[in-house]
């Protein structure tokens, strides 16, 4: 079997050459201060002890452009879809004008660093969604000057949930660009485990559980139906928690009865909260080693998932071959399937298609 393989949800390691993309009248505030005083901390649970693959970001190796190039040819993925690791904490900024200055360097790095260097790379833009109208102004200069194929909302962090109608200018200018926004999880305070000694739980349960809580927000605040042609992804949590979400999503919404201020009644416009899955609009990361992605399927289609590596944080190139091998090697998933999560839909999901989204690579099984 032949198929193009697009990594739906990759890395960048932000490095001290950020500096040079900060403007030159803000460059004193950081003066003799190290790059990362440009982010908050994620969360004190990234901060524990424990190891990763010598391969991946725990094991301390340079990541750049040039080794970004070198994983795509030897996990045979055609391109890769970047995401930031610090800027995952972008959420956390307090400061209208810090978080603005921040989204700008960051995505002017992006550009340089990666873009520019390799076709193969694309990237989605930091947003300082603490201050809407800039998120706006910027949403539309990473996409029409830079390039970007999209942006980055953050699960948790941010003062308010992502329904909110204060962010919603944001969406209508994506949805005017016609560019997808990607829910992306990293900090996992505020959610109950934030007195566990341990990481590995935190992990695991902390992206589903932040992407649960920001998918029911879209959804009961109207943001689907508001925009009919936005397209959102939820990444990093894997697939298993689409099912749990409907079941409880769909029972709740048909025993409890919200009212608007007017007392009347406040309806979906899809029939039940889990036929937002199936609208074509939803999207879901999920990686090769997922039990029950096929059962995933089966409620809601394949045309939900996408296939992300979260290169290079905890995989290495022969991780993401063995996932990808996974998926194409699985008897539970059809042919259709299988082209589907591995590239068919990030191509939608982005709309990107480029002479170099089409070519096969290769993925052989059997």
């Amino acid at each position: 079997m032949s198929v193009t393989v697009v990594d739906a949800d990759g890395h960048v390691l932000e490095d001290e050459s950020l500096r040079n993309f900060v403007k030159q009248s803000e460059a004193g505030i950081l003066a003799g201060a190290r790059i990362n005083a440009l982010w908050p901390s994620l969360d004190h649970h990234h901060n524990g002890i424990h190891v990763r693959n010598k391969e991946a970001f725990g094991g301390g190796r340079k990541i750049g452009a040039e080794e970004w190039g070198q994983f795509l040819t030897d996990a045979n993925i055609r391109y890769s879809v970047l995401y930031p690791s610090s800027g995952l904490s972008m959420g956390n900024i307090q400061t209208e004008y810090w978080a603005t200055m921040v989204a700008k360097t960051y995505n002017d790095w992006m550009y340089a660093t990666y873009l520019q260097k390799n076709p193969r790379l694309k990237a989605v833009a930091l947003l300082p969604m603490q201050d809407v109208p800039g998120a706006v102004t910027e949403l539309r200069r990473a996409v029409k000057e830079l390039g970007m194929i999209g942006a980055m909302l953050p699960a948790n962090g941010l003062t308010k949930h992502l329904g909110d109608k204060s962010y919603w200018p944001v969406y209508e200018e994506a949805e005017r660009l016609g560019v997808p926004l990607a829910v992306h999880g990293g900090n996992h305070s505020g959610m109950c485990m934030d007195t566990f000694t341990v990481y590995a739980p935190i992990n695991g349960l902390g992206h589903p559980f932040g992407q649960m809580v920001a998918m029911a927000s879209l959804v009961f605040h109207g943001v689907f139906d508001a925009f009919p042609t936005l397209r959102i992804a939820f990444l990093e949590a894997g697939s298993a928690w689409v099912s749990l979400w409907m079941d409880r999503m769909d029972r709740s919404y048909q025993y409890h009865v919200d009212l608007d201020a007017f007392g009347k009644p406040i309806v979906l416009k899809e029939k039940l909260p889990s036929d937002y899955f199936k609208n074509g609009r939803v999207f879901v990361g999920c990686e090769g080693s997922e039990q029950s992605l096929s059962a995933q399927i089966k409620r809601v289609g394949n045309g939900p998932f996408l296939f992300a590596s979260d290169f290079p944080h905890e995989v290495s190139a022969a991780d993401c071959r063995h996932e990808i091998e996974e998926i194409v090697e699985a008897e539970d998933l059809s042919d259709a399937d299988k082209r589907a999560i591995l590239g068919e839909n990030a191509m939608r999901f982005y709309n990107y298609t480029g002479e170099e989204a089409r070519q096969p690579v290769g993925a052989k099984a059997g």
